[in-house]
């Protein structure tokens, strides 16, 4: 495997980030939560210090539910979350696979994740 750097951020490019991924190919995980089922939202999961917000601090919001443990990110201006903390993976960042910028270079294999919390 390499590193591959790619880049990303949400639909009006208001917040903007880039990490660092062993690929070509990756694993996306396609979790079957409330949240994420509704959305779409295909997990690219790269560990924290691989993950850099360039763009768009301020321009964040944050939503919990359940637990709180998750951190789901918005931008204010748009409303995409095109990372966020999850709360099955507390060690990383997951970003959507969406909202890569084109070009990236990685194949994703996609896998079935059971991330309802039982409670």
């Amino acid at each position: 495997m390499k590193m591959i750097k790619v880049e990303g951020g949400c639909h009006c490019g208001t917040v903007r980030f880039e990490a660092v991924v062993d690929g070509p190919e990756v694993e996306v995980l396609d979790c079957e939560c409330e949240i994420c089922r509704m959305t779409g939202y295909l997990h690219l999961i790269v560990p924290d210090d691989r993950f850099k917000l360039t763009e768009g601090q301020r321009d964040t919001t944050t939503y919990r539910f359940g637990t709180g443990r998750a951190r789901h990110i918005f931008c204010k201006q748009c409303g995409i979350k095109s990372f966020y903390r999850p709360r099955s993976h507390p060690e990383g960042i997951s970003i959507h696979w969406h909202c890569l910028d084109e070009g990236h270079g990685l194949t994703a294999s996609i896998v079935k994740f059971d991330g309802v919390y039982p409670g």
